[in-house]
Order: C-alpha cells, then sequence, then structure tokens
C-alpha cells in the first residue's frame, strides 16, 4: 500500500497558483447581467413565498405600529388629565386603592 502524500502548504499553494492561471475569464457585460436578472426573476415568480410565515413579518410590523400609536394616546392622555387636575394624580389613584388600616 502506498504511503499517503502529505500536501505541504507549498504543494497547495503550487496546485492553486496552477489552477488559477487555467482558468477562464468570466465575460461581464450587458447579455451576462440582463441573464442574470432574468434568472432571479424566473425565480422569484416561481416560488412567491419561501417561507410559510412570511405572510407574518409585515402583520407583526403594523401591530407594533399600532402599538406604539396607542402608548402615545395614551401618554397623552394622561398628560392632558394631570394638566387639568390640581392634585397629583397618583394621590387619587392611591386614594382609590386604599383597602383600610393596615394590619
Amino acid at each position: 500500500m502506498n504511503a499517503p502524500h502529505k500536501k505541504t502548504p507549498e504543494h497547495m499553494e503550487r496546485i492553486f497558483a496552477q489552477a488559477h492561471r487555467l482558468r477562464q475569464d468570466a465575460v461581464v457585460g450587458d447579455d451576462w447581467a440582463y441573464g442574470i436578472m432574468r434568472a432571479v426573476r424566473r425565480d422569484a415568480a416561481e416560488q412567491p413565498y419561501s417561507v410559510m410565515l412570511d405572510w407574518a413579518e409585515p402583520l407583526v410590523w403594523r401591530a407594533a405600529a399600532m402599538a406604539v400609536l396607542v402608548a402615545i394616546l395614551f401618554a397623552g392622555s394622561v398628560a392632558a388629565y394631570t394638566s387639568q387636575q390640581s392634585n397629583p394624580v397618583t394621590a387619587l389613584w392611591l386614594e382609590e386603592f386604599d383597602a383600610g388600616s393596615p394590619l
């Protein structure tokens, strides 16, 4: 049986240099760009949804926008309510939550 040939870094470098010299230069032009874009459009048309939950992402973003809007409206209503009251709002809430005398 033959002993395995050790691939030294110098040997690998020679192999890669030879492969680099032998490769053909890619011709990149308008025809190539049009062909690539045609293939991309064709693949996109064949598979409109790559994942079953792709429809959920826009729904989550819309729900997040609605949550932000509700939070802003709530904060604005609290600010408007507190500007009309002479007592601090927390004092009013504490009176409502007062459970009676402590044990």
